[in-house]
C-alpha cells in the first residue's frame, strides 16, 4: 500500500489509509448501525508492560512496495512505507500519545524543551548526552542546525516534500555547549512541536546530493534508534531492521523486524497463511469480512487523521478552468462513495466535507459549500455555461472532447472502485472517464507528481498538527528561473496568496480557537477553487494477530518500536 504520510507535512498513501471500539469478533457488519468514527484520543494497539513482552522473535510487517527515497524529508520519501521503516531507526524527539497531545522524548532530549515567546518566539532543545548516531558521532546542535538548512526552502537544490515551519524559523545556534540548541522564529509558530522529528544527520544533510540521492537505494549507517538496518533484497522484496547494539535506551523487545513487499490485495491472503503478522485493511469490505473469520486475529480500530480524496489536476487543458471544475463536482456523488466503501463495515458512511480537519477532530466544520453537493443538474447547466455542449454522450468544445484520465495504482481495490462509481456518475453529465490502472511502484514518480493525471486518487495520513501540516498540499505553486513548477506537495497545482496568507496567520496564532477560524477560512478557499474533493475519513482497521503488543491501530499516536513484540 502506499500512502503520503504527514507529520510536519502530509503523507500519501496509495492505498485506502492511515480510535475507538472495536469492530467486533466476527459477521459482516451489515446487521450493525452505522457507527460513526471512534474519537480522536483512543486507539487500539494491545498496550502491554514491557515486563509482558517477550525478549526475542520477528515481526513481519508487510509494505506496499520498496520506497524510491528513504531520507523522509525528501519529496519522494515522504511516504508511508518510509514511514513505517525509518520510524524504527531514526530521532524522534518528539512523540504522541493516543490524544496527539505532544510529549518530549527522554531518549533524545534531557529535558523539556524551553519556550518563550516574548519579545521573539524562541525554543531551546537540550540533548541527551547519551544521543549519538550509530556511527559514533555525537548528537549536536549541528544536526538541527543543517536539518532546518535542507527543509526550509530556501536552497533550492534540496528536493524537499515540505518547508511547513523551517520556512518560519529565523536561526538555528549552539547554546551553552554543543548539545544544547536555541531555535529562534521569524515570527511565531504554534505547531513547533512538529518540526524535527525525524531528526537526520547534519553528516547527510549538509550536501543537496546527499540529501537527495544518498538514501535513494537504502538506509545510511548513521541512524540512530531502537533498530538499524541490516539489509534489503529487492529480489525478494524485503527489508530487515535488526535490535541496535549501540542503542542506550530501552532494549528493543524484538530481534528484527522483516518489511516484505506485497501487493496490497494479496496482503489479506498472506495474513491468513502466517506468512505476515497484520494487514491494514482500511475500508476493503471484503478483507474486513474475510479477516474476522481468521483464528488468532482480531480487528484493532482508530480514527486517525487520514482521508481519501480526488487530487484535480487544474493544469489540465479539459480542467484548468475553475467553473468546470466546481461543474464536475457538482456530478460527484461523495455520499454514494462513502456509503458504497464505508456501508459494508458498518461505518457512518457520511463524506468528510473538510481539507484540514477530520470529523473527529476539534474544529471540523462543513465548509464544502455548493462545490461539494452532488447536484447533477446544475452540473450540466455549469458545463453548458462553460461551452461544453453536449454532442452524443460525450461534451466538446472547440472540437475537444471533455474527457478525463483518470489515473490509479494497480493492486488497489478501494481507488478501482472509486473511480469506477465516478466514472458513472459523471456519464450522467457528458463527461467521460478513463480509467488508466498503472503500477504501484510508477505511481507518484512518473505519474502523480509530475502531473501526468487529470484525476487521480489516494490517501492523505495525518499528524497532530491538521493546520502547519496541510500547508504544503495547498500553497500556491511558485516557477522557478527556468520556468519550472516548484509545487513541494500541491499535486493539484492550484492555490492563492491570500490562501497562504490565511495558513500563515493560523499557524502564527497561538489562540487555538482563532487558528481554527482562520484553517476553516482556508478551507472554504480549497472547496471553491477544485483543488481536490475529499471523500471520506479512512477508517484505520487492522487485522493483527492477537498476541502482537504494541502495534495495531495507533491514530494520533507514534509507536514506540522498542516496546513492540510478542505476549508472553
Amino acid at each position: 500500500m502506499k500512502t503520503r504520510w504527514r507529520r510536519g507535512i502530509l503523507a500519501p498513501l496509495i492505498a485506502v489509509a492511515l480510535v475507538g471500539s472495536a469492530c467486533g469478533g466476527g459477521g459482516s457488519g451489515d446487521d450493525k448501525k452505522a457507527a460513526p468514527p471512534p474519537k480522536a484520543d483512543q486507539n487500539q494497539i494491545n498496550p502491554q508492560d514491557r515486563d509482558k513482552v517477550q525478549d526475542g522473535g520477528k515481526l513481519t510487517w508487510p509494505l506496499g512496495q520498496i520506497p524510491a527515497n528513504f531520507n523522509y524529508h525528501h519529496l519522494d520519501g515522504t511516504e508511508s512505507t518510509v514511514h513505517d521503516v525509518m520510524w524504527s531507526m531514526m530521532p524522534l524527539i518528539i512523540m504522541h500519545d493516543a490524544s496527539g497531545a505532544p510529549q518530549w522524548n527522554p531518549d533524545y532530549l534531557a529535558g523539556e524543551p524551553k519556550v518563550a515567546t516574548d519579545p521573539k518566539h524562541v525554543v531551546t532543545y537540550e540533548i541527551n548526552p547519551k544521543a549519538q548516531w550509530d556511527d559514533g558521532t555525537p548528537m549536536t546542535w549541528e544536526d538541527f542546525h543543517w536539518h532546518w538548512k535542507a527543509k526550509n526552502g530556501t536552497d533550492k537544490a534540496y528536493i524537499i516534500s515540505s518547508s511547513n515551519g523551517y520556512s518560519d524559523i529565523e536561526s538555528v545556534e549552539k547554546g551553552k555547549d554543543d548539545r544544547e540548541v536555541v531555535v529562534t522564529f521569524k515570527s511565531r509558530f504554534a505547531d513547533w512541536p512538529s518540526l524535527f522529528s525525524p531528526l537526520y544527520p547534519a553528516a547527510t544533510n549538509k550536501d543537496p546530493k546527499v540529501f537527495n540521492e544518498g538514501w535513494k537505494e537504502q538506509p545510511l549507517a548513521t541512524t540512530a534508534g531502537p533498530f538499524k538496518f541490516q539489509s534489503i533484497d529487492k529480489t525478494a522484496q524485503t527489508i530487515t531492521v535488526v535490535r541496535n547494539d549501540k542503542w542506550w535506551g530501552n532494549k528493543a523487545k524484538l530481534d528484527e523486524i522483516v518489511y516484505r513487499v506485497i501487493d496490497p490485495n494479496a496482503q489479506i491472503d498472506s495474513l491468513a497463511n502466517g506468512e505476515i503478522d497484520f494487514v491494514d485493511i482500511g475500508p476493503n469490505a471484503d478483507h474486513y469480512q474475510r479477516a474476522v473469520t481468521f483464528d488468532g486475529v482480531e480487528i484493532r480500530q482508530a480514527g486517525g487523521p487520514n482521508f481519501r480524496h480526488f487530487t484535480i489536476n487544474a493544469e489540465s487543458k479539459v480542467l484548468e478552468d475553475v467553473k468546470v471544475r466546481q461543474a464536475i463536482a457538482q456530478g460527484i456523488d461523495r455520499t454514494a462513495i462513502a456509503k458504497a466503501l464505508l456501508g459494508p463495515l458498518g461505518l457512518d458512511p457520511k463524506p468528510l466535507d473538510n481539507h484540514i480537519f477530520m470529523a473527529n477532530q476539534d474544529g471540523y466544520k462543513d465548509n464544502s459549500g455548493d462545490v461539494g453537493k452532488y447536484d447533477p443538474d446544475k452540473a450540466k447547466a455549469g458545463l453548458d455555461a462553460a461551452g461544453w455542449t453536449l454532442n452524443g454522450d460525450v461534451r466538446e468544445k472547440d472540437g475537444t472532447k471533455l474527457e478525463i484520465k483518470f489515473v490509479i495504482p494497480a493492486g488497489v481495490a478501494s481507488s478501482k472502485q472509486e473511480a469506477e462509481l465516478t466514472q458513472n456518475m459523471l456519464a450522467q453529465i457528458g463527461v467521460k472517464v478513463n480509467i488508466e490502472s498503472v503500477p504501484i511502484n510508477d505511481f507518484f514518480e512518473k505519474y502523480v507528481t509530475p502531473g501526468n493525471f487529470d484525476f487521480t486518487v489516494f490517501s492523505w495520513l495525518g499528524t497532530p498538527y491538521p493546520i502547519s501540516s496541510s500547508k504544503s498540499i495547498y500553497a500556491e505553486p511558485k516557477k522557478n528561473d527556468q520556468g519550472e513548477l516548484e509545487f513541494q506537495q500541491n499535486y493539484a497545482r492550484v492555490g492563492s496568496a491570500e490562501l497562504d496568507k490565511l495558513f500563515d496567520d493560523a499557524n502564527a496564532e497561538l489562540d487555538r480557537s482563532k487558528a481554527i477560524e482562520l484553517a476553516n477560512q482556508a478551507d472554504a478557499l480549497i472547496w471553491e477553487s477544485v483543488h481536490s474533493l475529499t471523500l471520506y475519513q479512512r477508517p484505520e482497521l487492522i487485522a493483527a494477530k492477537k498476541e502482537l503488543a504494541n502495534h495495531g491501530a495507533r491514530g494520533f499516536a507514534d509507536f514506540r518500536y522498542e516496546d513492540m513484540g510478542w505476549v508472553k
